[in-house]
């Protein structure tokens, strides 16, 4: 059945042809499909802008190009080009053109105008074209994506990686609805708060009604001026008794519904609809807690990473993969990858009961971002919180990953003072987003040079500890430096596992994640990693593929697949 149901999956994406791709439903247009494209560092931006280019390719978005053959270990830029017609009914319409992603440097230009740049691949940005886009003939888009920038060992797939379209509307429009529900169990209440964000395009204010509804729980509306060519926040606040709402839980998560519009004159000028689930985590002394009682749980990280697909996250592989991890596996809580995930993703967690940290992609020894009063961090931050608040399954933000001194040596590893105030100074940032869940950062120096003082501790809400030795001495040893927090042990490790179909995991990290369980103040343990992936980091096997996975490249599992399904089954709430 398993087999049946990926092969329905794979077909369906197959068939996905740009016919269907391309059409227009309501207010909104894919341009997914076939794009042109040309793969050149020495050709100037200027001469592909004014078409003085020839001999172009055609690659499929969402894709990465080093999915293909001939430009496997190309890095630099890749040059994307496509024509389109805007629906005769967009007239008197704003247009705005969005890219749910791309690697890593983007810059657009439309009609041989350049729009702007982006820096950051793997959260969505849009511009505004209403006034460079021919509304009666074709318009010409172009795309450079630069893959030059690398964090991590994870491969630097390059291009358009998610989806990119049109949207058409009115004037006045809800840009975001991010919606509160926390339970108060004392009170025995759920406090509700939406947040709308809303934008303003008109050279005149516009006064406007906001309605909103949550199915079977509360309708609601209010009234707001927005100023000329402005946006504006604006909040609707209720009470329900917990009696009447039903929680979300990763054995129970039930999702409801926040469908809202706003309206002038009783016309009609946009929609939002987003799911949500009312839950609270909650860190108590050691513990988690969800929806007030304490829960210890495991999880295995997965990286974007597939032969064939890259690190696009087809519907077809992610529901392969999270569905195993969740049901075969019996995980429920991961920070999964060192960057925000795709929405894919988020949303099948959502639907399944999966606990997720979401984290940017600030990692290892010297990163150039990790210094504090960073535009660039926050702005990836701000981006990653704003699409995915009303999600769930996300429970944490993490601010980075194994931050510390460049060429390091073991057992002296500490962060300098500039990571030290990067995390301290980020996480005061992503509280001041978002006050309803907890702040982590990803150490292994905790446990090497890290004291009171160097390591950032007071101001995390739990410890999240990388951990590739002995992790018995390693979790004692953080707990003992620093008491009277919970301890997620993030990523724990022997070694790379080795090839399909026999690889094994050591006899003694069977032995410490059976252990750990013992420990009241280790919260769970998230084992690196699922899948084997692409990588060209030191220590790479001749494969091209790290082979730290439970299954490799292509899902094939390992001996080490069924070692840690049977240790997991050790652990339960």
């Amino acid at each position: 059945m398993r087999k049946l149901v990926f092969f329905l999956c794979a077909f369906a994406v197959f068939c996905s042809c740009e016919k269907f791709q391309n059409e227009v439903s309501g207010g909104n247009m894919s341009l997914n499909g076939t794009w042109n494209f040309y793969a050149s560092n020495e050709v100037s931006e200027t001469d592909v802008v004014t078409q003085q280019i020839n001999n172009w390719d055609t690659l499929q978005v969402p894709g990465n190009w080093d999915t293909r053959a001939r430009y496997s270990e190309y890095v630099g830029k890749g040059y994307y080009k496509k024509e389109f017609t805007i629906p005769k009914h967009w007239q008197n319409k704003q247009i705005w053109l969005k890219f749910d992603a791309v690697y890593e440097t983007a810059k657009v230009w439309l009609n041989g105008k350049f729009l702007g740049k982006h820096i950051g691949g793997y959260t969505p940005f849009e511009f505004n074209i209403t006034n460079n886009v021919n509304l009666n003939e074709a318009n010409t888009i172009v795309v450079m994506a630069n893959n030059t920038y690398k964090r991590g060992a994870w491969w630097a797939w390059g291009g358009i990686s998610r989806n990119v379209s049109l949207s058409a509307k009115n004037n006045v429009r809800i840009v975001y609805q991010h919606i509160t529900s926390e339970p108060d169990f004392e009170a025995n209440r759920v406090n509700f708060i939406i947040k709308y964000k809303l934008d303003n395009s008109s050279n005149e204010p516009v006064s406007i009604k906001i309605n909103s509804n949550i199915e079977n729980i509360h309708t609601d509306s209010l009234f707001i001026t927005i100023e000329k060519n402005a946006e504006a926040i604006s909040y609707i606040k209720f009470q329900k008794p917990l009696s009447q709402v039903k929680l979300w839980h990763f054995n129970h998560p039930n999702l409801y519904q926040l469908q809202s519009n706003i309206s002038n004159n009783n016309n009609l000028l946009d929609t939002a609809t987003d799911k949500f689930g009312i839950r609270k985590f909650e860190v108590r002394g050691e513990q988690f807690f969800l929806n007030n009682k304490a829960v210890r749980m495991n999880g295995v990280n997965r990286v974007h990473d597939h032969p064939v697909y890259g690190n696009t996250e087809p519907d077809h592989l992610v529901k392969q993969d999270m569905l195993d991890i969740k049901y075969n596996l019996g995980c429920n809580f991961s920070r999964l990858m060192h960057a925000p995930l795709s929405k894919n993703i988020l949303k099948l967690c959502d639907s399944i009961g999966f606990l997720l940290v979401e984290e940017i992609p600030v990692w290892g020894d010297g990163d150039p971002n990790s210094v504090p009063n960073n535009p660039q961090t926050k702005q990836w931050m701000q981006e990653m919180i704003e699409r995915d608040y009303n999600h769930p399954s996300v429970v944490a933000w993490s601010v980075g990953n194994e931050l510390r001194t460049e060429a390091p040596k073991w057992g002296k590893q500490h962060l300098t003072k500039k990571q030290y105030d990067y995390v301290n100074e980020m996480i005061n940032f992503t509280e001041s987003l978002d006050k309803t869940r907890l702040k982590t950062y990803v150490s292994n120096t905790a446990y090497q040079g890290g004291e009171i003082g160097t390591e950032p501790y007071e101001k995390l809400d739990f410890l999240s500890i990388n951990s590739y030795g002995h992790a018995i001495k390693i979790i004692e040893k953080v707990h003992n430096k620093f008491p009277n927090k919970p301890i997620f042990v993030s990523e724990i490790g022997r070694g790379q596992i080795g090839p399909a179909p026999h690889a094994k995991l050591k006899d003694d990290l069977i032995e410490f994640i059976s252990q750990l369980k013992n420990y009241p103040y280790v919260t769970g343990v998230s084992i690196w990693s699922y899948n084997d992936y692409r990588s060209n980091y030191k220590g790479t096997p001749d494969s091209g593929f790290r082979e730290w996975g439970i299954v490799d490249e292509n899902r094939n599992k390992k001996e080490a697949y069924n070692q840690l399904k049977n240790v997991y089954k050790t652990w339960k709430n």
